[in-house]
């Protein structure tokens, strides 16, 4: 078993990549820390908004994840390993892994690489949209 404050400390500062995004971060996170396979996406050489947003919303794997929708606003009921879905606006254009027990998102953005953030950190560099999904169990 990963021992996960190890695992997590070395995510810091790693450097975003066409080969490492925000969904090979989160794919690596899931796979490591929750055993669960997530498909590959491969990234053009210039992602922009409307590639992330489109891709996000059609890919079948969304299919396999459900919306774990709060109790009341602001309050955060999602489980440990919950996809974070997030948007400027309404629609979601970066993803990331929440750490239940941490309280924080772990995601990789192109500026500062990989990075661990509470909710209102996110919200305050602009993700007003965040959204929580976890898979769908059969």
């Amino acid at each position: 078993m990963t021992d996960r404050s190890a695992f997590l400390a070395g995510l810091v500062g790693r450097r975003w990549s066409p080969d490492y995004s925000c969904w090979h971060h989160a794919k690596l996170i899931e796979r490591e820390l929750f055993g669960r396979d997530l498909p590959d996406v491969v990234l053009p050489e210039h992602p922009g908004w409307r590639w992330m947003i489109e891709t996000i919303e059609g890919h079948p794997e969304r299919q396999r994840w459900r919306e774990a929708v709060p109790p009341a606003p602001g309050l955060i009921s999602a489980a440990d390993g919950a996809l974070v879905a997030m948007g400027r606006a309404d629609r979601a254009a970066h993803i990331g892994v929440w750490l239940a027990p941490e309280r924080i998102v772990s995601h990789c953005d192109e500026g500062s690489g990989s990075r661990f953030d509470p909710v209102p950190a996110l919200r305050m560099q602009g993700w007003g949209r965040i959204r929580f999904f976890e898979p769908v169990t059969d």
